[in-house]
């Protein structure tokens, strides 16, 4: 395809294609992109977080720390 005066011309500095491999694509994709890696994240320290506290309930059950009652009355 020859250039004609409505073609853009872009100049990559070295220091972006470092590892040979660029990708370009719209900025709208790429913030779709980074809010569903925000999401993703969030996701797994919450499963973490959850894994956690599994752990801990099982621990102290298991030394008898946890209270069984039989209704919410005997909170008070």
């Amino acid at each position: 395809m020859p250039y004609d005066e409505n073609m853009n011309t872009l100049t990559i500095p070295k220091e972006l294609i470092k590892e040979k491999e660029l990708i370009i694509i719209p900025r709208k994709k790429y913030e779709e992109f980074m809010n569903l890696q925000k999401m993703v994240k969030k996701w797994f320290v919450e499963e973490v977080d959850t894994d956690k506290a599994i752990k801990i309930y099982k621990k102290e059950k298991r030394q008898g720390k946890l209270k069984t009652i039989n209704s919410l009355a005997e909170l008070r």
